[in-house]
């Protein structure tokens, strides 16, 4: 295909003055662009692990778990929970994809409570949408996340290792011992931990660099190097990727090494020159971080299932991007392109943030502490106060007695 060939050899007549290969191929991001899932894994448990390192290395009290857990409730759950039931009720039951309801339920019940993972069936044939495998990682990963936090806080080497060393021996002693089985062990929760494991270290590693380091012309230069290297070396590890039959065994075996590539690349191009920082920091790329998590949920289901619909129109038993046709498959582009950031920009505004807004609201009742009872009430009971008036013997005390003289009587 014509996409095929400009990708194969796209010409930098600059390299070509300076010795270098006059054309570079493109290739390898449509066949391992799916190696980019590592590094957004690697940045989500990044970022999360920031205001806990910025905590510990302050000795101030570490974030609160109920208002974690209430954030990542707000972000992820109403935009993926929506999108999962609007194409099961209006996309695949109407389409037949379901035989019976048990199958639909199935499909259903795995997907919308992040547990697809789970049931091979699901992960790698759900007719809902193939990519929200990630969005269950994520959240089966933030169950543990703020106890790993607060042992990672406390002592970060040991936390490291013991993560590191879950995730190898899962990969190593289990996943890559069974290669028929790769396609649904490598993409499991455990495997994924030497890579959360290195977000959270460099995120400890770069609050730890800022208190320590101030910018410099030096600093900028080595941080420029280092993403140059690690730039290329992602390309020469996303070139060899496809190589290897099937493609899973290959990220079992490399993806500790991959990601601490996406890590030096997060980490040097946030303290190099101000120019490339701006790259990542600019208002579009501002925006694009808002509307990401809904780019992600609808841009692959939004593909397949245009080129199902024949969306554009096409005839023949061959795709066009198979026979070659640019026109089309330029067109196709262009409609992925505004349709995915049309639904992205409608859900992120009329979803997630009205619903975030009414999650991070909420407040649990702050219940008052009832007065507990003894179980034994004793009564005391007061004496009467004495009566102004006197009593019967009060009086007979006072008055004329027999027996006694008059001066006694009178006294």
């Amino acid at each position: 295909a014509y996409t095929k060939a400009v990708l194969r050899g796209t010409t930098v007549p600059v390299l070509a003055k300076i010795g270098l290969p006059g054309s570079i191929s493109l290739l390898f991001l449509p066949r391992a662009g799916f190696l980019f899932v590592d590094w957004l894994l690697f940045l989500s448990a990044f970022c999360l692990f920031l205001p806990y390192a910025r905590a510990a290395l302050d000795q101030a009290p570490l974030p609160e778990t109920r208002l974690f857990y209430q954030k990542r409730v707000a972000r992820i759950v109403p935009s993926y929970v929506v999108s999962v039931l609007l194409i099961f009720f209006l996309v695949s039951v109407p389409s037949g994809a379901y035989r019976t309801v048990t199958e639909a339920l199935k499909d259903l019940i795995p997907t919308i409570t992040f547990t697809q993972t789970f049931f091979p069936d699901v992960l790698i044939g759900t007719k809902i949408n193939g990519v929200l495998w990630t969005a269950a990682i994520e959240m089966q990963f933030y169950l543990f996340f703020p106890w790993l936090a607060r042992a990672f806080a406390k002592k970060p080497g040991w936390t490291y290792l013991g993560m590191l060393a879950l995730s190898l021996a899962y990969l190593w002693g289990f996943a890559l011992r069974d290669p028929d089985s790769i396609r649904l062990t490598v993409n499991q929760l455990p495997a994924f931990f030497g890579v959360f494991a290195n977000g959270m270290a460099f995120a400890y590693l770069f609050t730890l660099a800022g208190k320590h380091l101030r910018r410099s012309p030096q600093l900028s230069a080595l941080a420029l190097v280092a993403l140059i290297t690690a730039v290329v070396l992602l390309v020469q590890m996303m070139s060899a990727a496809p190589e290897t039959n099937p493609v899973q065994i290959w990220q079992a075996q490399h993806r500790y090494r991959l990601s601490l590539v996406f890590a030096v690349i997060t980490v040097s191009a946030a303290l190099t020159f101000s120019g490339i920082r701006w790259l990542f920091s600019n208002k579009l790329m501002q925006f694009l971080s808002l509307i990401s998590y809904n780019v992600y949920i609808w841009h692959q289901w939004l593909a397949v299932k245009l080129k199902e619909w024949k969306i554009p129109y096409w005839t023949g038993e061959k795709p066009p991007n198979m026979t070659g046709d640019t026109r089309w498959q330029w067109t196709y582009t262009a409609l992925i392109l505004i349709g995915t950031f049309a639904l992205a920009i409608a859900a992120t505004y009329l979803i997630e943030h009205p619903a975030a807004k009414r999650i991070m609201a909420w407040q649990p009742k702050q219940q008052t502490k009832k007065k507990r009872e003894p179980l034994i009430t004793l009564e005391v009971i007061e004496p009467e106060a004495e009566s102004e008036e006197p009593s019967i013997e009060d009086v007979q005390e006072i008055l004329p007695q027999e027996n006694t003289t008059k001066e006694q009587n009178e006294k």
